[in-house]
């Protein structure tokens, strides 16, 4: 385990040791060795490093290593990423599903997960998270008990608890996974679109597993800015934490089809799209107060045949909400849920695929089909 670990360095040139950390010293791996305390007054960390002294090609290259995937083609080991995108767009459900996946060493949307332990910080809201997680076991047949993550219950203050996060994930030395929800939760200033502090917060992150023997891979969760499109998915707080860390990995969700890409900075193969579905379930045991049947969204993988079935569903609902509007242009949005069975959110996702297909335009405070959208009910009809 430890050649596949460590690089292997010619008896002439021996790394570094890192200074140890406060922590107990059976523990704790210490600092990295490239991070330094902040102490230069501007309140932004020093990035010192050592001078080593050069070296020749011939050990330079020797400690050149293979890439080593934690999940084939989209996590590699020892790196760390965010996963950004719009509340509601599924990017905690996707954090889970991963997490889950490589507990078990099983297949996340036909990509191969390394099986190793996990650690899951929920930070922003552990009860959803706790809800979420239950729903996708009850998904996969599988009991919460039975999956290997450890969990953090609720926010703390990440900078001042780097050395216990450390000692208690050396704690488990076949770490695989770290999965943090989410950047802005675990900020502590005024400010989080400022590049020095997102920085430190960067950099704190990456401490907490540099170290680790087993070199986890870590996805922090994070928001975009206000209004964000899909094609401006990086996280909020500047250049500085995209630029630090290893890639920005991006949830963007449309008609119930989440799409996981990236976006501003993917060390690794690039790749395509990788779709999974939204589905809303009622598990058993999943219930309220009151003792009531919840319902939960969980994401699955999203096969071809399925993506079709659900752009023909879609399509066809487009058609009933045309419909809608052609027997009664005053018609309003509830008027029109009701007539084609689906919720008032839809519709008005709906109504605006239909403006952007210029199915649809509005005029005086009533909705008109254009000339391409009564070519559409045409041919919906023969």
């Amino acid at each position: 385990m430890a050649d596949e670990i460590w690089p292997v360095f010619p008896d002439d040139v021996q790394p570094v040791p890192p200074e140890r950390g406060n922590g107990d010293s059976n523990r704790d791996f210490g600092p990295r060795p490239d991070a330094a305390p902040l102490g230069n007054g501007k309140g932004r960390r020093r990035r010192e490093r050592p001078y080593r002294g050069l070296i020749t090609t011939q050990q330079f290259m020797g400690r050149m290593r293979p890439p080593d995937y934690l999940i084939d083609g989209l996590l590699l080991r020892g790196s760390t990423y965010t996963l950004t995108g719009p509340t509601g767009h599924g990017k905690t459900l996707v954090a889970l599903l991963m997490a889950i996946r490589i507990s078990r060493g099983e297949w996340f949307c036909g990509r191969k997960c390394r099986k190793g332990p996990v650690a899951f910080f929920a930070a922003e809201n552990p009860d959803n998270v706790r809800i979420q997680f239950f729903a996708l076991c009850a998904e996969m047949g599988i009991e919460p008990e039975t999956v290997d993550i450890r969990w953090h219950d609720g926010l703390f203050a990440l900078d001042a608890a780097v050395a216990a996060v450390r000692s208690d994930l050396a704690e488990c030395p076949d770490l695989a996974f770290c999965a943090f929800d989410s950047l802005q939760a675990f900020f502590q200033g005024d400010d989080d679109n400022a590049n020095m502090a997102m920085l430190d917060l960067a950099l704190d992150f990456r401490d907490l597993t540099a170290a680790h023997p087993n070199r986890p891979a870590s996805l922090i969760i994070a928001h975009p800015i206000k209004n964000a499109s899909k094609g401006n998915l990086l996280p909020r707080g500047g250049s500085a934490i995209t630029n630090e860390l290893d890639g920005n990995l991006t949830c963007w969700a449309d008609n119930g089809v989440v799409e996981l890409h990236n976006h501003g900075k993917f060390r690794g193969v690039p790749f395509d799209p990788i779709k999974m579905e939204l589905a809303v379930i009622k598990p058993e045991g999943l219930l309220d107060a009151r003792g009531d049947q919840m319902g939960c969204t969980i994401i699955r993988a999203l096969g071809p045949q399925r993506e079709a079935e659900m752009t023909a569903t879609g399509s066809e609902r487009l058609i009933k909400v045309l419909v809608a509007i052609r027997d009664d242009p005053g018609v309003t949005q509830s008027a029109i849920a009701t007539a084609v069975g689906v919720s008032r959110t839809t519709v008005h996702k709906d109504i605006e695929i239909l403006r952007n297909r210029k199915w649809l335009r509005e005029y005086s405070g009533k909705y008109v089909i254009t000339k391409e959208g009564k070519i559409a009910l045409d041919l919906a009809d023969r």
